[in-house]
């Protein structure tokens, strides 16, 4: 009897462990590839090439850290559709979605620094009827409950990410366009749209690999993941 109940006790611990030790889900998406390229920097080098690179060191990142289910939307120059990655994230019930890109200021070449984009509450009814048309929730109030997750899972990890960026790094947390991308729109996961570095900028575009400066730029962003996100 005694050995049964130890037995027992041993089943329980177990279950109760694996489900505080399940690990969060970070899908990274490369933006743009196949015959997307995205924008050119003015060395000729298109985004979709920067965009993978960039989200193969975050990935290699959070891996060697650990505590993380790290998953790729693409590791190569294929460039899946929009529908095909939220699918992927949607499918692994993602903790968060990070969308790579670069940008292009056509107007002030100097513009350098990072831009996030996430879905406003301005966007909320769209969203909400995207949502149900998309079958991500059986109706509208569903729909709303979900979204209020979502926003405020991505507020917090925002704040954090705030707080772990230089203070000198340009930075703009941008919620009132978010509305300008479906993969921002159709997500039924937290997302970001991440736009770094500016093409346009002939100090920042530089031809591959990724500079110092960058590539302590984005170490810093997955650093965020790994202390917002992780588990020990």
């Amino acid at each position: 009897m005694r050995l049964h109940s130890l037995v027992c006790l041993i089943a329980w611990l177990a279950m109760a462990g694996g489900a505080v030790a399940q690990s969060r889900v970070i899908v990274i998406d490369a933006g743009h590839g196949g015959e997307d390229p995205g924008y050119y920097s003015w060395t000729g080098h298109p985004e979709a090439e920067l965009s993978l690179r960039i989200a193969q060191r975050i990935e290699a990142r959070l891996t060697a850290h650990g505590g993380l289910d790290v998953r790729m939307t693409r590791s190569g120059e294929g460039g899946p559709s929009d529908e095909t990655r939220l699918a992927m994230a949607n499918a692994a019930g993602a903790d968060l979605l990070l969308s790579i890109h670069a940008d292009v200021a056509s107007t002030r070449a100097s513009a350098r620094g990072l831009i996030i984009y996430a879905v406003s509450d301005l966007a909320r009814m769209q969203v909400v009827a995207r949502t149900v048309e998309l079958g991500l929730a059986a109706n509208r109030r569903e729909a709303g409950r979900a979204l209020d997750e979502r926003l405020a899972r991505e507020r917090a990890f925002l704040t954090t990410l705030d707080t772990a960026l230089p203070e000198d790094l340009p930075l703009v947390i941008d919620t009132g366009r978010g509305g300008l991308f479906d993969i921002l729109m159709d997500a039924g996961t937290p997302a970001l749209f991440v736009e770094f570095p500016f093409l346009s900028n002939t100090e920042d575009a530089v031809p591959p690999p990724l500079t110092d400066a960058q590539i302590a730029v984005v170490n810093q962003l997955a650093d965020a993941v790994i202390a917002h996100y992780a588990q020990d």
